[in-house]
């Protein structure tokens, strides 16, 4: 459980990173609009610096957490003495709220970016110029948003089968759900990358 909350914690800090990258593109775009050359730059290069080593990261931690898996895939039995002391049952709801943590921090982020292209679609008609690039450009809030509640439902998951193995004295790493936990990770990586590509300059 401890593992979890470790990896939850780095592939949290990795979409910060790659949305604060994104958020960062809109506001190159932004400044772009009314001419601040400089900080127009200056937002590129913090995107490029942010998302970039973040996606390439994310394949590093990922491969990580599963040689992490390989080792622990056994499992362990939980002694008879563990199912009725309650700090099992408290490290079990510490590794849910990570969970939920971080989907909702996601779920946030997509709602920030989404907010932003909404903003600037608005100004754009305002202006009577695009500020955007492109329709792949608002898509990027609405992958947030999915991974974060794909969290949300994984971690609900997990929670019922951990604390349901505790109480059957045998708990083992839920592996079918890592592997799909890594399946959205990876997939969401490839589209946010596909997606930088496309609206990069």
């Amino acid at each position: 459980m401890a593992l979890e909350r470790t990896y939850l914690g780095y592939f949290k800090l990795i979409f910060v990173a790659i949305g604060s990258g994104l958020l960062a593109e809109r506001l190159a775009i932004l400044f772009a609009a009314f001419h601040f050359h400089r900080l127009t730059v200056f937002f590129h290069e913090i995107r490029d610096l942010l998302t970039w080593p973040a996606v390439a990261i994310m394949f590093v931690v990922g491969y990580r957490f599963l040689s992490d898996l390989e080792y622990i895939e056994k499992g362990i039995t939980v002694p008879a003495k563990e199912i009725i002391d309650p700090r099992i049952y408290m490290a079990a709801e510490r590794t849910f709220l990570a969970w939920v943590r971080t989907g909702i921090g996601l779920i946030a982020f997509g709602f920030v970016i989404e907010k932003f292209d909404f903003f600037l679609e608005q100004l754009s008609i305002m202006l009577h110029t695009k500020l955007t690039t492109g329709d792949s450009f608002s898509g990027m809030g609405i992958v947030f948003i999915v991974l974060g509640v794909s969290n949300l439902v994984i971690g609900g998951v997990n929670f019922i089968r951990t604390v349901k193995q505790v109480d059957q004295g045998c708990y083992r790493i839920h592996k079918i759900l890592y592997a799909l936990y890594g399946v959205i990770l990876l997939a969401v990586t490839l589209i946010l990358a596909a997606m930088i590509i496309h609206v990069s300059p």
